[in-house]
C-alpha cells in the first residue's frame, strides 16, 4: 500500500468577497434584515418554552389564514358573478341603447 505524501484535496468555494455593487447592497441589506428579526424576536427567546410554543402555534394559524384567504375570497366572488348571471338572464336585455339626454332626437 502505497501512500502519496504532500497532496492536499483541494474542492471549490466561492468566495465571500465580490467587487458587485448590487450583491455587495444585497449582503449588507441581508445583515440589516437578519439584525432586526434579532432584536425583534429577543423578547420571544425570555418567555417560558409554554408560551413561546403558544405564540408560534397562533402565529402558523394567523399565516394559514393568511394564504387560504385569497382562495376564500375566489369562492365568495364565483358565487357572486354566478348570481348576478342568473339574475341577468332571467331579466329582459334591453336590445337598445339607453335614450341620450344630451343629443336631440
Amino acid at each position: 500500500m502505497s501512500e502519496t505524501q504532500g497532496e492536499v484535496r483541494v474542492r471549490s468555494v466561492r468566495t465571500q468577497r465580490s467587487d458587485n455593487l448590487m450583491e455587495t447592497a444585497m449582503e449588507f441589506g441581508g445583515g440589516i434584515v437578519r439584525a432586526g428579526l434579532s432584536v425583534a424576536t429577543l423578547p420571544l427567546a425570555i418567555l417560558p418554552s409554554a408560551s413561546r410554543e403558544h405564540l408560534r402555534n397562533a402565529t402558523k394559524d394567523v399565516m394559514y389564514a393568511l394564504a387560504g384567504l385569497p382562495g376564500d375570497l375566489a369562492k365568495v366572488a364565483d358565487t357572486v358573478i354566478e348570481e348576478w348571471e342568473a339574475k341577468g338572464d332571467s331579466s329582459a336585455a334591453a336590445k337598445t341603447a339607453p335614450k341620450d339626454e344630451l343629443t336631440a332626437s
